[in-house]
């Protein structure tokens, strides 16, 4: 009888230990056996197919899931997806190695990139929005180049400029991205902020806009909300805690250089390729 009691207990056990094994198989962020593939999904199809996703995918800003707050960040999502169903995935940190795999659209908006998961929250008027059903939600922008490639192609004038010179808003609307810094030694320290871009969205007047900067120091990365300010020949950025000033020196609506003796920003529209 004892035998026959720890045979079951064994048996048990081992069916146990099978289950979790294939449940594991199957699990992929937050899915059971139950709900894999079967009726009890949330959506029985998906809202998107991957033609819908074709070409180049920037993220510009990523928000935690429990709050919603932005988070700081430094390694953008980079996503190419190409003919017969295959997708090039990087991210902006210059030593990261694109991968290059398949895609899949599942029920529920699942969508695989190579090797990473995400439910696609929305997806219209050139805007993704990724969840990756763990910690972040990833916004991303429809683009015509990366970041990266952007720089190659942009043919660099040796201009000295070293006269500021006075413009007005009108002139300074856009979404600028910065392609190039000329920093003499000693300029820039770990703990210096650089500017990426420069989205000024709207003005208030011919001296006031608002809009949103995009920059970074040593391993981190941040976008937030900034106002902006001419006062003749200075060009003011104020964002939360953070104060530039800099003086301009070429607006021509095709090129923005500002800066001053030390540390001078050239910027071209985001547009522009």
């Amino acid at each position: 009888m004892l035998i026959g009691s720890f045979k079951f207990q064994i048996w048990l056990i081992l069916l146990l230990f099978v289950t979790a094994i294939s449940q594991a198989q199957y699990k992929r962020r937050g899915e059971t056996l139950q709900t894999h593939g079967g009726s009890n999904s949330k959506s029985s199809k998906s809202d998107y197919t991957i033609p819908q996703f074709a070409g180049k995918w920037q993220e510009f800003e990523r928000r935690n899931r429990k709050d919603s707050s932005v988070v700081p960040f430094n390694d953008s999502i980079q996503l190419k997806f190409m003919d017969s169903n295959r997708v090039m995935t990087k991210t902006s940190i210059e030593s990261s190695l694109s991968m290059v795999g398949d895609v899949e659209i599942e029920d529920g908006n699942l969508l695989t990139v190579a090797a990473d998961d995400y439910t696609v929250k929305s997806l219209k008027n050139n805007n993704l929005i990724l969840d990756d059903d763990e910690n972040f939600i990833h916004y991303l922008k429809k683009v015509d180049s990366f970041w990266y490639e952007k720089l190659g192609r942009i043919a660099v004038k040796q201009e000295n400029f070293t006269t500021p010179i006075s413009t007005t808003m009108s002139r300074l609307v856009g979404n600028w991205f910065i392609y190039r810094r000329l920093a003499k030694p000693g300029a820039v320290d770990p703990n210096t902020w650089l500017i990426k871009y420069l989205n000024i969205q709207a003005k208030k007047s011919e001296t006031e806009g608002i809009g949103e900067i995009s920059c970074y120091r040593m391993e981190t990365s941040q976008q937030i909300p900034c106002t902006i300010t001419l006062k003749g020949t200075t060009l003011q950025i104020t964002a939360k805690s953070l104060n530039w000033k800099f003086s301009v020196y070429q607006a021509d609506g095709k090129n923005l250089v500002f800066g001053g003796e030390e540390l001078l920003y050239y910027s071209k529209p985001l547009q522009d390729n």
